[in-house]
């Protein structure tokens, strides 16, 4: 069975497990996670992965530039000596598949991050920003504290009380543990208190340390945090079983809305999403020979199914926006800064994508990605199957070595590599790698 294939056939699954599942019995978390197992693995072979900055893709004269215009930026108000670089994406779906970059100052930035000058009244909207980080990087981690505190010192510059009304969602703290997090603001417990209610080393494994920054802004200025992720027992009953393996109650806390759910692979763009970010992530987990276990350390009679891993996958992203969205409706207004993982916020199709479908109806409500010091590594997975057939959609300036700043897709019908696909009438559009990238200085 082709891989696409079998995503609609757990998509359907899906939606229908959410109307007819029955329980199962509960899994071990007792034994060393994949996670574990991966994110060491990560940290050895790609340890300095931040180390390699854009380099491919911006020009030297443009790095300079944006250099300059952050060193000299008087208008950088709430920004301290902003310690980064900025550039806005954007994508080109004509024939010429020419995305570019252009610079765009730290304080012009933070405006947009914060959501307050916009069309929709004098205290602006809410939504989502989406800082992709790599998890193992205090760089990013730096990066993440450095906005969080500039965007709420820009939202309270503001007098409408909806602009004070934020949070810094989490993808590093399953939803079980948000009684953690609250004791934590409210100064009740320690960083190290919290760490240990959260089994931080247990269900993350990456340093907790580096996330400190965070988590004393946030507490220092009274932000919640919000735990987004899915609770590992869940999402190993998902890579045992497939949804239909899932309670109802439980499909229901991660997927609030199961028709869209189910629609959003028919979306043109999905295949090639799939086959670009996340087939290449099941063939690293399979080279490194981790699919005999799932995330709560179960272990199988054989390498996880594709169909299981793709399934852990979406419900991860799914659970994710859904808890954002949770938050953004309950709290007009309110502004989430989602912390989680570059490779659920680049090319669309991960939790912006879903958050976007869920939030479609409310024109309150805005998504904006940013992806944190990317590198070749984030854009150009190896194995990728339409590899060869987004080779042209790198950026103009970076030529074979650059960043991907976009994805094609194709026409319906049209297959990757075959001779009509390289024709520009059959392109079905572009997914932009994000909203924006930040790159630090130093």
């Amino acid at each position: 069975m082709l891989r696409y294939e079998a995503i609609f056939i757990f998509q359907a699954y899906a939606l229908n497990a959410f109307l007819h599942a029955s329980a199962t019995n509960a899994m071990s978390v007792e034994s060393s996670s994949r996670r574990e197992i991966l994110g060491r693995t990560m940290t050895s072979a790609f340890g300095g992965i931040v180390s390699s900055s854009t380099g491919w893709t911006i020009a030297p004269s443009d790095a300079a530039a944006a250099a300059a215009s952050t060193a000299t930026d008087t208008n950088a108000g709430n920004l301290k000596d902003p310690a980064f670089s900025s550039y806005q994406i954007f994508p080109d779906a004509s024939a010429k598949l020419d995305p570019s970059l252009g610079q765009i100052t730290p304080s012009d930035l933070n405006q947009i991050l914060a959501m307050t000058n916009t069309d929709r009244g004098e205290g602006g909207g809410g939504g989502t920003i989406w800082l992709g980080e790599h998890h193992n990087s205090a760089k990013d981690h730096l990066l993440q504290a450095d906005f969080v505190r500039s965007i709420h010192e820009q939202r309270q510059t503001k007098k409408n009380t909806g602009n004070n009304n934020m949070s810094v969602g989490l993808e590093m703290i399953q939803v079980q543990f948000q009684p953690a997090l609250d004791a934590y603001i409210s100064k009740k417990i320690s960083a190290d208190e919290m760490k240990s209610r959260v089994e931080w080393d247990k269900r993350w494994s990456w340093s907790f340390d580096n996330y400190l920054p965070v988590f004393e802004t946030c507490r220092e200025l009274n932000i919640p945090l919000i735990a987004l992720n899915v609770d590992s027992e869940d999402l190993g009953l998902v890579e045992v079983g497939g949804f239909p393996n899932l309670p109802r109650d439980k499909l229901r806390k991660y997927i609030i809305d199961p028709a869209g759910f189910a629609q959003f692979a028919s979306y043109p763009y999905y295949k090639t999403y799939v086959d670009y970010v996340i087939s290449p992530s099941y063939d690293l987990h399979q080279s490194m020979g981790i699919l005999r276990t799932t995330i709560t350390g179960v272990q199988l009679e054989e390498d996880m199914s594709f169909t299981r891993f793709f399934s852990g996958r979406i419900l991860w992203d799914e659970g994710m926006a859904s808890n954002a969205y949770k938050w953004t409706k309950a709290n007009e207004g309110g502004l989430m800064i989602g912390l989680v993982g570059a490779d659920h916020v680049k090319f669309e199709g991960g939790i912006t994508g879903r958050y976007r479908r869920l939030a479609k109806e409310d024109q309150q409500l805005d998504c904006i990605s940013v992806v944190l010091n990317p590198t070749l590594i984030d854009t150009r997975p190896g194995g990728s199957v339409n590899m060869a057939t987004n080779l042209a959609s790198a950026a103009s300036k970076s030529g074979m070595d650059g960043l991907s700043l976009q994805l094609r897709y194709l026409t319906r019908g049209v297959a990757a590599g075959s001779p009509e696909s390289r024709e520009s009438v059959n392109t079905g559009g572009v997914l932009a790698l994000a909203d924006y990238i930040v790159v630090s200085k130093s």
